[in-house]
C-alpha cells in the first residue's frame, strides 16, 4: 500500500495529525470532487430533468452494488440510510414487539444503541437485559456472558461490532450462534466496521448490520447502509411511510403494501451528490482491498500500544493483542482529565483525538493513511502531558 500516494489525495491532513477517524474520517479529494461534480451537474442541467433523474437513480443503484461487495451480501439486502443510528431505529421500530419480549445488549455500548433500546422498553413494554463486560474479557468470556443472559424470551440481541468506548472487537458470529438457537434476531451496530476491518455478512451470521459512510470509509456525513437478511425483510414493518411503501393505491384509501422488497423502507428525495461521494469512497476502499487495509490499521495500532506502554502514568484500556483488537485504542493518563487533554493536544500540537467520557479516557484511531511519525508525535505529546499532570 502506497501511503505517500494515499496521503497526496488527502491534503486536508497536511497541517495536522488526524487520529480521530473513528468519529469522522477526513474526506479525500476524490470524495469531495465527486460531490462537487454531481452538484454542478444538477445545478447546470436541472435536478429533475429526465437525464438527471435517471443518472441519480443509477447512483443509488450503484451504491447498493458497492455495499453488497463490501458486505459480501446481495444488493437486494442493502438499504441506503443517513447514518448508523437511522438503520438501528428502522430495525427496532420495525420488528413486531410484544410485552415481555427481551432485548439483550451490553454495558459498553454507544448511546445510539442504548437510547433507542431504552425507548423501546418504555414504549413497547420490552424488557432489557444488560450484559456486563470486563475490559480484559476475551472472546470466550464475552460469548459466555451473553449466553448466560439470553433466554427463550429473547427477541433481539444487539451490540456493536467494535465497541466505540474501548475498541474491543466483539465475537459476532459466536454471539449470533447463541442467539439463533433460541430464535432471536441479531442486530449489529457496525459504526466502526466498514473501511476498518474486512466484512462478510454470511460469515458473521448477523440478521441486521447498520453502518455509516463518514468514518473509516472516509465518505461524507449523512450517508450509510443497512443490511437486512433477505428472508427477514417481510418480518419488518416500516415505521415511516414513503413512496416505496406502495406502488398501487387510489384516492379512496386503498393500497397494496410492499412486503417482500427492501424498497418498502424508502422515503422521499435523497441527496445524489452525497451518495456520489459515498460511492467514490467505497470504490476507493475496495480498490485498496480490505484485508490490506485492516492489516495496516492493526500494525499501526500495535506500534501505538507498544509505545504508550512505556509512558509513565499511562493505562491502556483497550485489548493489547489477539482477536479482540481493533484500530481503536483508549487509554488514561494518571491525573489528566481526558476532555482537557484532548483540547490541549489540539491547541498545542495540532493532534486530533477523542475523549471517551464513559471510560474517562483518550481514544486514538489509527487509520491506514496514518504514519509511524504521527504516532511518535502523539506519544511525545502524551509524555509531556504525563510530566505536567
Amino acid at each position: 500500500m502506497d501511503i505517500i500516494k494515499i496521503r497526496s489525495l488527502m491534503p486536508n491532513i497536511n497541517d495536522m495529525t488526524y487520529l480521530n477517524t473513528g468519529w469522522s474520517g477526513p474526506s479525500p479529494v476524490y470524495v469531495v470532487d465527486a460531490i462537487k461534480s454531481r452538484l454542478e451537474l444538477e445545478s447546470f442541467n436541472g435536478p429533475t430533468s429526465p437525464e438527471i433523474l435517471e443518472s441519480a437513480q443509477k447512483i443509488m443503484s450503484e451504491s447498493k452494488v458497492l455495499v453488497s461487495r463490501l458486505f459480501n451480501c446481495q444488493p437486494e439486502e442493502v438499504m441506503l440510510t443517513d447514518n448508523t443510528t437511522d438503520g438501528i431505529n428502522i430495525i427496532l421500530n420495525g420488528l413486531p414487539w410484544k410485552p415481555g419480549d427481551e432485548v439483550v445488549l451490553c454495558d459498553l455500548e454507544h448511546p445510539s444503541v442504548l437510547l433507542p433500546a431504552y425507548n423501546l422498553q418504555s414504549s413497547k413494554g420490552v424488557r432489557l437485559r444488560m450484559v456486563s463486560i470486563d475490559l480484559d474479557s476475551n472472546h470466550n468470556d464475552i460469548r459466555q456472558s451473553f449466553a448466560s443472559v439470553i433466554t427463550g424470551r429473547t427477541r433481539l440481541v444487539m451490540f456493536s461490532h467494535i465497541q466505540y468506548s474501548t475498541g474491543l472487537r466483539m465475537p459476532v458470529s459466536a454471539i449470533a450462534s447463541v442467539a439463533h438457537k433460541v430464535g432471536a434476531r441479531v442486530l449489529v451496530d457496525g459504526a466502526q466496521g466498514p473501511g476498518h476491518i474486512e466484512l462478510d455478512m454470511n460469515a458473521l451470521g448477523v440478521d441486521f448490520y447498520s453502518s455509516p459512510g463518514q468514518k473509516w470509509l472516509l465518505g461524507p456525513d449523512q450517508t450509510g447502509a443497512l443490511f437486512i437478511r433477505h428472508n427477514l425483510i417481510p418480518e419488518l414493518q416500516p415505521s415511516r411511510i414513503g413512496f416505496g411503501f406502495s406502488s398501487n393505491f387510489n384516492l379512496e384509501g386503498r393500497f397494496e403494501a410492499v412486503t417482500n422488497s427492501i424498497d418498502k423502507f424508502s422515503m422521499s428525495t435523497t441527496s445524489a451528490p452525497l451518495r456520489a461521494g459515498y460511492n467514490a469512497a467505497v470504490t476507493k476502499i475496495l480498490s485498496h482491498k480490505m484485508p490490506e487495509i485492516e492489516k495496516r490499521n492493526l500494525e499501526l495500532t500495535k506500534i501505538l500500544k507498544n509505545s504508550l506502554s512505556s509512558v509513565d502514568g499511562v493505562k491502556i484500556l483497550s485489548p493489547l493483542e489477539g482477536a479482540e483488537c481493533s484500530a481503536l485504542t483508549t487509554f488514561q493518563v494518571d491525573g489528566v482529565d481526558s476532555d482537557k487533554a484532548t483540547l490541549k493536544l489540539w491547541k498545542n500540537d495540532k493532534i486530533v483525538v477523542r475523549a471517551i467520557e464513559s471510560q474517562q479516557g483518550i481514544r486514538v484511531s489509527t487509520a491506514f493513511f496514518n504514519t509511524e511519525d504521527e504516532i511518535n508525535r502523539l506519544v511525545d505529546a502524551i509524555k509531556q502531558l504525563s510530566k505536567k499532570r
